[in-house]
């Protein structure tokens, strides 16, 4: 008796107990619809719906699963209960609605969700796609072009809207956020607009103006998935601590609409959530439109690669080169296969170089992504068209890869190459003199020369530097004061242009002097200098990390060290 006792105790003591919640729920739809459960994960989705009723989102994923299954007429009920008692501010919900009639051949349904959508949020993120569904229509009904009584007062700010959007694919940046702020002066509330600009500022570097974009926008409308995403990328560049609350939210999201599928795969892949942005292409290569874009195909294969998925990804690179024999980067990956299995190698997401600017992301120096990105470069050179290469040497982020500038150097020496190509490799290689310049043992001897060598000096820079060394009180010699500036200078240089963000300039300030300090083998803790500043330790230890990082702190604090023994 006494034994059965104790066995059932053990076996009481083993029992794991399971936190059911929406978010469980949510996860266990998205595995389903790995497999292509969609019964399954229709049940998960609709249990997420109990458990949290009142989040929209959950009841949007439950009608988009019943609109992939063809169950457009429930999934119509379901958003019809959203706009009803969930939440009413979700117009976008009639643009749903529109493609649920279009599939069922209701198409006076159609028109009139489509006219209600435009009515309610003219510049809202479907309206061009709105717009174009309302030609569809027409033609399908046998109407004139133009015949509806659509919004026009729509037309202009979309045909403008559109013209950004083409600058930005073609890396007219400048021009476009011309265009993008002009429209906004006279629109407000234009958050496609806001969106657009964002990204435009962070292809700029000007992380704190897209950072106030993205705010303008989720201010008004907190479920933009486009500002989401944007938010999070932003958090990341930060090491915002608020990234993996940003982040449980986009896990949980599976959008109905292909731009925004396509919006949340490509920010999951920038933030090294591959799970997610594996599923989310997989989704999008099933629509019809998208069956000769084969950089989608490649965002697939890379994904799969992360995921360990190595013969789904040969069969994609295979696929694309069975249409496009002369497509570089599936080439480029097959013959490294070997490499990428037995983990020397991690594929970059990059599709040709038009896209490197949308899907760079800022690794650590010396890590496997840089690494495949500057072999993939050195391969564009080597064997891509002019215009490959014009396009690779602009977008180029040069890393330390002592290989690109020895080729580089090689490159600019060539007797064939055009004069455009010449003067955008002599620009890496001054990019290169500029970085060599920088010793990691050492600060900067030159501060003047150094902040001369910037394309511009930020007032908020000086700020920074000047809450350190401004001081009532004088707390530091000159020669402390100096180190604190040149240490400031290069960290400026080593990331430029994709800057931090400067929402705590107090915490940079406390980073900078705690680090000084150590250089100088002064005694100050976190504790002293949050105190000091009024601002929080992790606030200060994570800014402190990121110049550490990126300047080579600890290198200097040996060097200093070494240094003074020898002095003595």
């Amino acid at each position: 008796m006494n034994e059965y006792k104790r066995k059932v105790e053990d076996t009481e003591r083993k029992v794991i107990t399971l936190k059911l919640d929406a978010n469980f729920f949510f996860e266990r739809a998205v595995r389903s619809l790995d497999h292509y459960r969609y019964d399954k994960a229709l049940k998960y989705f609709e249990k997420a719906v109990e458990y949290e009723p009142d989040n929209p989102v959950n009841h949007c994923n439950m009608a988009g699963i019943l609109s992939e299954m063809g169950k457009y007429e429930a999934s119509n009920q379901v958003l019809q209960t959203i706009m009803d008692t969930v939440d009413p501010l979700m117009v976008e919900c009639h643009f749903y609605k529109a493609n649920n009639y279009a599939n069922m051949e209701q198409f006076e349904q159609a028109e009139q969700e489509l006219l209600i959508y435009l009515e309610q949020d003219r510049y809202g993120q479907f309206a061009s796609e709105a717009e174009e569904m309302m030609d569809l229509i027409r033609h399908e009904m046998k109407r004139p072009s133009g015949s509806s009584p659509a919004p026009a007062a729509a037309a202009p700010e979309m045909d403008r809207q559109d013209q950004a959007r083409e600058l930005l694919e073609q890396g007219e940046v400048e021009a476009a956020c011309t265009l993008l702020r002009q429209l906004i002066h006279e629109q407000p509330d234009l958050s496609a607009a806001r969106n657009n600009l964002a990204v435009a500022y962070y292809q700029q570097g000007m992380l704190e103006l897209a950072a106030e974009q993205v705010g303008e926008v989720l201010k008004y409308d907190p479920s933009n998935l486009h500002a989401l995403c944007n938010q999070a990328i932003l958090s990341h560049y930060d090491e915002d601590p608020a990234l993996e609350h940003q982040l449980e939210q986009l896990r949980r999201v599976t959008p109905l609409h292909q731009e925004h599928q396509l919006k949340l795969a490509t920010t999951m892949a920038m933030l090294g959530e591959h799970q997610y942005a594996y599923y989310h292409f997989r989704r999008l290569l099933r629509h019809d439109d998208l069956m000769n874009h084969w950089e989608m195909y490649h965002y697939t294969a890379a994904a799969a690669c992360y995921m360990g998925k190595y013969d789904e990804a040969e069969k994609l690179w295979k696929r694309i080169l069975r249409f496009e024999p002369d497509a570089e980067v599936p080439a480029f990956y097959l013959a490294h296969l070997h490499e990428l299995r037995q983990g020397e190698m991690t594929p970059s997401y990059r599709y040709g170089v038009q896209k490197m600017s949308y899907f760079y992301t800022r690794e650590q120096p010396g890590s496997q992504s840089l690494e495949s990105d500057a072999a993939q470069f050195l391969h564009i050179l080597r064997h891509g068209s002019e215009n490959e290469q014009l396009h690779a040497l602009q977008s180029y982020v040069l890393d330390g890869n002592h290989e690109v500038h020895t080729v580089l150097r090689q490159y600019v020496n060539r007797p064939l190459i055009s004069e455009e190509l010449q003067h955008a490799a002599e620009r890496l290689l001054r990019q290169w003199a500029a970085n060599q310049s920088l010793s990691p043992d050492e600060l900067i001897d030159d501060i003047e020369t150094a902040r001369m060598s910037l394309p511009l000096w930020d007032e908020r820079w000086q700020q920074i530097i000047e809450q350190v060394t401004v001081q009532p009180h004088k707390r530091y010699d000159s020669g402390f004061n100096r180190d604190v500036e040149a240490l400031w200078i290069e960290f400026i240089k080593r990331v430029y242009p994709e800057l931090p963000l400067l929402h705590h300039p107090e915490g940079w300030a406390a980073a900078l002097e705690y680090l000084v300090a150590r250089i100088h083998r002064l005694p100050l803790t976190y504790d002293e200098v949050a105190q000091r500043y009024g601002v929080s330790v992790s606030i200060i230890s994570r800014y402190a990390r990121r110049i550490s990082r990126v300047c080579n702190v600890q290198q200097k604090v040996r060097y200093a060290q070494a240094k003074s023994t020898q002095g003595s």
